[in-house]
């Protein structure tokens, strides 16, 4: 068989079908043979002799090229006879080996695909120098480091925003001893083992890694070091690292720390005084005054429909509106007329007026102690600036008398008679409307005008047959 029909055997018999012979080529040798038997029936010949037959018969079957079976190889079997005891140094490599494999296999076991793909992508980022990265690259770089829970535990959003942008990484090779004393550090490649550790009595503890009952390795995602000088974060806090392999670590600096914490701290002392000066009592206020109470503006957030104050009590805070706006409600007490003639007592809430953003309250109900005249209710999520009462109360006498002297209570000259005249204007509207809702759709519907309102429905969807012509009728 030739080396041509042996590779077409082993090709195609995987794709044969079970019960059917197949053949690979024609042999031309074997052919030319069996075209030269003598005997067989030719011009020459008018009848194939017995002996021609015969032979034709035995050679015929050499003309097709049939597939072989190839079994598969026997393998050697090699017996080492002789056991070799390895030495002590070779025994502790073989531990290390396997311990490195076990812990990268748990290493990357531990974080999911996609994570492993973002955590590509920010070390490619972070290998460039700050000015370097363009903006999306810094966006991306505050996404992915939002995800690792030892940085959400050590940071505001505002602070990571701050520090994406300007954040470093650092290689450092196997057997190098990572101080973190004067910084934040995350590893994003590779695994180290503690080396310093601050006790709960705020000493230093050397380790000692391979006598330890449950040895703890740090990680991709683990973190380690200190921000604050006074003290740690939390007890038990690794202070430096050994690292077992090439590591690439995220590094935040004490001195970078700090200046963007003075950053925001500037800027949200800007916001609370442009927020306190841009409401109406306050535009005339000295800058010192203002200051005092941008010192006690703390930010809060709530909810739609919140009841910030109650009608008859006096307020728990003074509220500067930032972004959102509440309704002012008063109470009037009514008489619904019920079944049989009978009359009822009714409490409704009226809306008096609206208080948008760079407005405030509560200030005079606690300065004064006088329960608020209405009620304030959030219509939309609102964050306000709010001092509490307690802090208010504390104010120097001065302020305070400046405060009597600019802020007004909110409806503080509201009479009876004007809630209960924009009550009826309310009620009147509100029958006006509804009365011209029923007349429009009386009026629309009385002929069946909108397809399945009305009296009569019309299918669209069903196709009308054409009529045809009228014949004549004799």
């Amino acid at each position: 068989m030739s080396i041509r029909a042996a590779a077409l055997s082993d090709r195609s018999q995987a794709a044969l079908t079970p019960g059917i012979q197949y053949f690979f080529g024609i042999e031309y040798n074997n052919l030319e043979k069996l075209c030269n038997i003598c005997g067989l029936q030719s011009r020459d010949n008018p009848h194939t002799t017995p002996e021609a037959h015969h032979e034709f018969l035995q050679t015929y079957q050499s003309v097709f090229i049939q597939p072989t079976n190839v079994l598969p190889k026997i393998p050697e079997l090699i017996v080492n006879r002789y056991y070799k005891k390895p030495s002590i140094a070779e025994s502790v490599s073989d531990i290390h080996a396997h311990r490195k494999k076990l812990l990268d296999r748990k290493a990357m076991e531990d974080i999911p695909r996609h994570f492993q793909k973002k955590i590509k992508i920010l070390i490619k980022i972070l290998k460039k120098l700050p000015f370097h990265r363009s903006h999306s690259e810094r966006l991306k770089t505050y996404k992915i480091l939002s995800l690792f829970p030892a940085v959400n535990s050590r940071f505001t959003d505002e602070e990571l925003k701050q520090l994406s942008d300007q954040i470093m990484m650092e290689s450092w090779v196997k057997g190098s001893t990572v101080y973190g004393d004067l910084a934040f550090y995350m590893i994003l490649k590779g695994y180290a083992r503690p080396h310093t550790m601050v006790s709960d009595k705020r000493k230093v503890e050397y380790l000692d890694f391979w006598f330890q009952s449950t040895p703890k390795v740090l990680t991709c995602g683990d973190s380690f070091g200190a921000l604050s000088t006074n003290s740690h974060q939390k007890s038990n806090n690794v202070l430096s690292v050994i690292t077992e392999e090439k590591c690439e670590i995220i590094k935040i600096s004490r001195g970078q720390y700090e200046h963007v914490k003075k950053d925001l701290m500037l800027h949200d002392q800007s916001v609370k005084e442009e927020l306190i000066q841009a409401c109406p009592f306050y535009q005339q206020w000295p800058k010192l005054s203002v200051n005092k109470l941008v010192e006690l503006i703390k930010w809060k957030n709530f909810p739609e429909n919140h009841v910030l104050v109650k009608e008859g009590e006096i307020s728990s805070f003074a509220g500067y509106i930032k972004t959102g706006y509440c309704y002012i409600f008063k109470d009037i007490e009514i008489l619904k007329k019920l079944s049989l003639g009978k009359m009822q007592s009714v409490v409704k809430h009226i809306i008096m007026g609206k208080l948008q953003e760079k407005e405030s309250f509560g200030e005079i109900s606690i300065i004064l102690k006088k329960p608020f005249t209405c009620s304030i209710i959030s219509g939309t999520d609102v964050e306000l600036g709010v001092i509490s009462a307690d802090d208010l109360q504390g104010l120097d006498p001065v302020n305070k008398i400046l405060l009597q002297q600019t802020a007004q209570p909110i409806l503080g000259n509201l009479t009876q008679e004007e809630v209960n005249n924009r009550y009826i204007s309310l009620e009147k509207k509100k029958e006006w409307q509804q009365f011209k809702e029923t007349v429009i759709n009386q009026t629309i519907s009385y002929k069946g005008i909108r397809p399945g309102i009305g009296k009569w429905k019309h299918d669209w969807n069903k196709k009308e047959r054409p009529k045809g012509k009228a014949t004549q009728s004799f």
